[in-house]
C-alpha cells in the first residue's frame, strides 16, 4: 500500500511560510508591502511582489524546492505534524500551493493515535 496526504495553503498562509523562512534565514527582504503572490504551475514557483511607498514593485522569487522548505518550516513552528520519512514536493492545485508528501509501504508507520492489541503476559 501506499499514501499521498496533501495539505493546501492559503494565499495568505503562503506568504507567512515564505517570509518566515527569508527571515530565519536571515536573507534581505526590501522594504515595502507585499501586494500579491503570483504562483507558475510547470515548472512550479512563487513570485511575491513587494511595492514601496513610491510605487516601485521588487519581486521575491522562490522555486519548488525553496517553496516546499517555506511550507514545512510553516508547519514545525505551527507544530502541525507531518510524516519525517517519504518525499515532499509542492504542487499548484486549484491555485493554492498545496504540500504533498507520498509515503512508500515501508514508510508508514503507526501514529500515536493507533491502537494496538495489549502484550501477552504469562499468568503465575
Amino acid at each position: 500500500m501506499k499514501e499521498m496526504r496533501t495539505l493546501s495553503f492559503t494565499e495568505r498562509e503562503s506568504i507567512t511560510a515564505i517570509i518566515d523562512l527569508l527571515r530565519k534565514l536571515r536573507q534581505p527582504l526590501p522594504s515595502g508591502q507585499i501586494v500579491g503572490l503570483e504562483l507558475a504551475e510547470d515548472p512550479v514557483s512563487a513570485r511575491l511582489v513587494v511595492e514601496d511607498d513610491y510605487g516601485a514593485r521588487t519581486t521575491i522569487e522562490r522555486n519548488a524546492a525553496e517553496l516546499a522548505a517555506a511550507l514545512v518550516n510553516y508547519c514545525i513552528e505551527r507544530r502541525i505534524r507531518l510524516p519525517s520519512s517519504g518525499s515532499k514536493f509542492v504542487e499548484v492545485i486549484a491555485g493554492d500551493l498545496n504540500l504533498v508528501i507520498y509515503m512508500k509501504e515501508g514508510e508508514m508507520k503507526a501514529s500515536k493515535g493507533t491502537v494496538r492489541p495489549a502484550a501477552r503476559r504469562a499468568v503465575p
